[in-house]
């Protein structure tokens, strides 16, 4: 009884090792997703589990037997690529390595692979083990995403582009249009002194003549008086015009008397009263396109009072700092009607003519509603 006891229980561990050993085939042989097979040492399939019937499309009954290397493109069986993998793994421990495979079927997946020499107590090769994943999932989505990257590298690089060039149309656009306003000012003053130097001294000597003519014999003469009224009126307008084209008191005074004569103009005629406050008291002569462009903002400002505010009174404040000039143009009337702030409506050639002008000097115009 005592030695059949003692036989019992040194045959336990052993159950225990077998059962564990039916356990660990059974597990390697229910996964899936990893091909998990065994090799012996001259590389042909010992084991196959369900993994690898799934990836590589063969059954147990059909690959055991034969050699690993039916698995690789034909390019790498001609290399004996194979073979020197099993060499390399017997020689470092372990062989890894990712690239093309070939199915049952003949097509191909990208596979990682690991290697891994089996070997007894004493260090004798007895055959390899070889795990392989199949990576076709996610190689195509790492080439995917590189191609998506590859594309957005290419609209960006078409994006800096058409903003480059768009920067580019930008600049020469600025200097179309300041040529333009440089052309326009130009033109503004030749038609000034072609209206005050010719067409203006023709009718003073038309008044002259018809002056002289009154006081002669055509003296009570009625359609002589109203010829005589006629010219005088003819003449007072194109002075007008002249000076509102191009006053001669911007280019030989400065800034501040134009603005002066300008505003008596409009309140004698009794279009708009005007406030003007401006500092410093003693205020300089500034740049010749600096106040061109503040003569014709305060010009083109005034006007659209006129003509939409429905209102007569203006207020107007230009203060020279250091650096920069500040011009304050407020009205006392109707308002702008909301839509002209949005992008539905574009602003009208007054307003984008002055933005236009500042533009030119690095300036800002700004628009709002008085609360």
């Amino acid at each position: 009884m005592l030695s059949t006891d003692v036989q019992a229980k040194e045959e336990h561990p052993e159950h225990r090792l077998k059962q564990s050993d039916e356990i660990f085939r059974l597990l390697v042989d229910s996964v899936k997703d990893y091909a998990i097979f065994l090799l012996d040492p001259d590389g042909n399939v010992a084991t196959w589990n369900q993994g690898a019937e799934r990836i590589k499309g063969y059954a147990a009954n059909e690959i055991i037997g034969q050699h690993f290397s039916r698995f690789y493109p034909k390019e790498a069986r001609e290399s004996h690529w194979p073979e020197r993998e099993l060499e390399f793994a017997t020689k470092e421990g372990r062989f890894v390595d990712e690239g093309l495979r070939v199915r049952k079927d003949g097509s191909s997946f990208w596979a990682y692979v690991v290697i891994t020499p089996l070997r007894d107590q004493n260090g004798v090769l007895r055959g390899f083990s070889k795990v392989t994943r199949d990576l076709t999932e996610r190689r195509m989505l790492e080439e995917r995403t590189r191609q998506l990257n590859r594309e957005l590298r290419g609209r960006v690089t078409e994006l800096l582009e058409s903003q480059r060039l768009v920067e580019l149309r930008t600049l020469e656009l600025q200097k179309l249009s300041g040529e333009l306003l440089r052309v326009q000012d130009e033109e503004r003053r030749r038609m000034a002194r072609t209206l005050h130097d010719e067409l203006g001294q023709e009718l003073v000597a038309l008044k002259l003549e018809l002056d002289s003519a009154t006081g002669s014999e055509f003296k009570g003469n009625r359609n002589l008086i109203q010829a005589t009224e006629l010219a005088s009126s003819a003449l007072q307008k194109v002075r007008n015009m002249s000076y509102l084209l191009h006053p001669p008191l911007l280019d030989e005074s400065g800034l501040l008397p134009a603005l002066h004569w300008y505003f008596e103009g409009l309140q004698s005629r009794g279009q708009l009263r005007i406030t003007f406050e401006y500092r410093p008291i003693l205020f300089p002569r500034l740049p010749r396109e600096i106040e061109t462009a503040i003569f014709r903002v305060i010009q083109e400002s005034l006007t659209n009072i006129y003509r939409h505010a429905e209102t007569q009174d203006a207020r107007i404040e230009l203060i020279q700092e250091t650096d920069f000039v500040t011009l304050r143009v407020r009205d006392f009337g109707r308002g702008i009607p909301d839509l002209k702030f949005g992008t539905g409506i574009a602003p009208g050639v007054g307003i984008s003519g002055m933005k236009e002008r500042v533009k030119q000097l690095n300036g800002e115009l700004r628009i709002s509603r008085a609360e």
